[in-house]
Protein backbone atom coordinates (compact mmCIF):
# COMPACT_ATOMS: atom_id res chain seq x y z
CA UNK A 1 0.00 0.00 0.00
CA UNK A 2 1.49 3.34 -1.03
CA UNK A 3 1.63 6.53 1.01
CA UNK A 4 -1.35 7.98 -0.91
CA UNK A 5 -3.54 4.97 -0.06
CA UNK A 6 -2.45 5.12 3.59
CA UNK A 7 -3.64 8.74 3.81
CA UNK A 8 -7.13 7.71 2.68
CA UNK A 9 -7.68 5.35 5.62
CA UNK A 10 -10.51 6.63 7.80
CA UNK A 11 -11.58 5.37 11.22
CA UNK A 12 -15.31 4.66 10.87
CA UNK A 13 -18.01 5.44 13.39
CA UNK A 14 -18.95 2.44 15.52
CA UNK A 15 -21.04 1.45 18.50
CA UNK A 16 -21.03 -1.50 20.86
CA UNK A 17 -23.70 -3.54 22.57
CA UNK A 18 -23.81 -6.81 24.49
CA UNK A 19 -27.57 -7.32 24.64
CA UNK A 20 -28.21 -8.73 21.15
CA UNK A 21 -26.61 -12.17 21.55
CA UNK A 22 -25.83 -13.79 24.92
CA UNK A 23 -22.11 -14.26 25.55
CA UNK A 24 -21.11 -11.81 22.82
CA UNK A 25 -20.34 -8.13 22.47
CA UNK A 26 -21.24 -6.86 19.06
CA UNK A 27 -19.48 -3.95 17.43
CA UNK A 28 -21.42 -2.25 14.63
CA UNK A 29 -19.06 -0.48 12.22
CA UNK A 30 -20.50 2.11 9.85
CA UNK A 31 -19.52 1.79 6.17
CA UNK A 32 -21.93 4.01 4.25
CA UNK A 33 -22.24 2.80 0.67
CA UNK A 34 -21.32 -0.83 1.43
CA UNK A 35 -23.53 -3.11 -0.66
CA UNK A 36 -24.07 -6.82 -0.15
CA UNK A 37 -25.42 -9.77 -2.09
CA UNK A 38 -26.95 -12.93 -0.69
CA UNK A 39 -26.08 -16.52 -1.46
CA UNK A 40 -27.28 -19.80 -0.05
CA UNK A 41 -24.71 -22.01 1.69
CA UNK A 42 -26.38 -25.19 2.80
CA UNK A 43 -29.43 -24.06 4.76
CA UNK A 44 -27.96 -20.67 5.66
CA UNK A 45 -28.14 -17.38 3.75
CA UNK A 46 -24.71 -15.77 3.57
CA UNK A 47 -24.21 -12.07 2.81
CA UNK A 48 -21.06 -11.04 0.96
CA UNK A 49 -19.73 -7.59 0.19
CA UNK A 50 -20.32 -6.63 -3.46
CA UNK A 51 -18.35 -3.40 -3.74
CA UNK A 52 -15.61 -3.82 -1.13
CA UNK A 53 -13.16 -6.26 0.40
CA UNK A 54 -13.88 -6.74 4.11
CA UNK A 55 -11.33 -8.37 6.41
CA UNK A 56 -11.33 -8.86 10.15
CA UNK A 57 -8.83 -10.24 12.64
CA UNK A 58 -9.37 -11.12 16.26
CA UNK A 59 -6.90 -11.64 19.10
CA UNK A 60 -7.50 -12.27 22.81
CA UNK A 61 -7.50 -8.55 23.66
CA UNK A 62 -7.67 -6.79 20.28
CA UNK A 63 -9.54 -6.74 16.99
CA UNK A 64 -9.35 -5.07 13.61
CA UNK A 65 -11.67 -4.64 10.65
CA UNK A 66 -10.76 -3.15 7.27
CA UNK A 67 -13.27 -2.25 4.54
CA UNK A 68 -11.58 -1.40 1.25
CA UNK A 69 -13.70 -0.10 -1.63
CA UNK A 70 -13.32 -1.71 -5.04
CA UNK A 71 -12.53 0.14 -8.29
CA UNK A 72 -16.10 1.29 -8.94
CA UNK A 73 -19.15 2.40 -7.02
CA UNK A 74 -19.72 4.56 -3.96
CA UNK A 75 -16.79 3.09 -1.98
CA UNK A 76 -14.21 3.63 -4.76
CA UNK A 77 -10.97 4.95 -3.25
CA UNK A 78 -12.25 4.62 0.33
CA UNK A 79 -10.73 2.53 3.08
CA UNK A 80 -12.27 2.26 6.53
CA UNK A 81 -10.19 0.71 9.29
CA UNK A 82 -11.06 0.21 12.94
CA UNK A 83 -8.27 -1.09 15.15
CA UNK A 84 -9.19 -1.81 18.74
CA UNK A 85 -5.84 -2.31 20.40
CA UNK A 86 -7.05 -3.07 23.92
CA UNK A 87 -10.41 -4.69 24.61
CA UNK A 88 -11.60 -4.35 28.23
CA UNK A 89 -11.65 -8.17 28.67
CA UNK A 90 -10.48 -11.29 26.84
CA UNK A 91 -12.37 -12.76 23.91
CA UNK A 92 -12.31 -16.22 22.35
CA UNK A 93 -10.85 -15.32 18.97
CA UNK A 94 -11.81 -18.63 17.28
CA UNK A 95 -15.49 -18.12 18.17
CA UNK A 96 -15.59 -14.43 17.22
CA UNK A 97 -16.83 -13.57 13.74
CA UNK A 98 -18.21 -10.86 11.47
CA UNK A 99 -21.30 -10.38 9.34
CA UNK A 100 -21.50 -7.98 6.40
CA UNK A 101 -24.70 -5.96 5.91
CA UNK A 102 -25.65 -3.01 3.72
CA UNK A 103 -23.89 0.13 5.03
CA UNK A 104 -22.26 -1.67 7.96
CA UNK A 105 -20.22 -4.58 9.30
CA UNK A 106 -21.18 -6.29 12.56
CA UNK A 107 -18.44 -7.97 14.58
CA UNK A 108 -19.42 -10.55 17.19
CA UNK A 109 -16.80 -10.79 19.95
CA UNK A 110 -17.20 -13.97 21.98
CA UNK A 111 -16.58 -13.05 25.63
CA UNK A 112 -14.20 -15.42 27.43
CA UNK A 113 -15.81 -14.61 30.79
CA UNK A 114 -19.55 -14.02 31.03
CA UNK A 115 -19.32 -10.78 33.06
CA UNK A 116 -20.69 -7.53 31.64
CA UNK A 117 -18.39 -5.17 29.75
CA UNK A 118 -20.29 -2.09 30.96
CA UNK A 119 -19.28 0.65 31.86
CA UNK A 120 -16.23 0.12 29.61
CA UNK A 121 -18.44 -0.06 26.50
CA UNK A 122 -20.19 3.22 27.34
CA UNK A 123 -16.90 5.13 27.33
CA UNK A 124 -15.83 3.60 23.99
CA UNK A 125 -13.09 1.16 23.13
CA UNK A 126 -9.43 2.13 23.00
CA UNK A 127 -8.46 2.46 19.34
CA UNK A 128 -5.08 2.93 17.72
CA UNK A 129 -6.16 6.47 16.72
CA UNK A 130 -6.81 7.33 20.40
CA UNK A 131 -3.17 6.61 21.20
CA UNK A 132 -2.02 9.02 18.48
CA UNK A 133 -4.15 11.82 19.93
CA UNK A 134 -2.29 11.75 23.24
CA UNK A 135 1.19 12.05 21.74
CA UNK A 136 2.87 15.40 21.21
CA UNK A 137 3.72 16.21 17.57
Amino acid sequence: MGDEAAKNIVEPAYLCDEKKKDGYVHVIVSAKGLKTSRSLKGMKIIRKAENAVVNSTFDERSMEVTITGLDKGSLKGKCYQLKIKKLPHDIVKDKSYMEVEDDRVVLYLNKKEKESWYPELESGLETEEDEGETENP
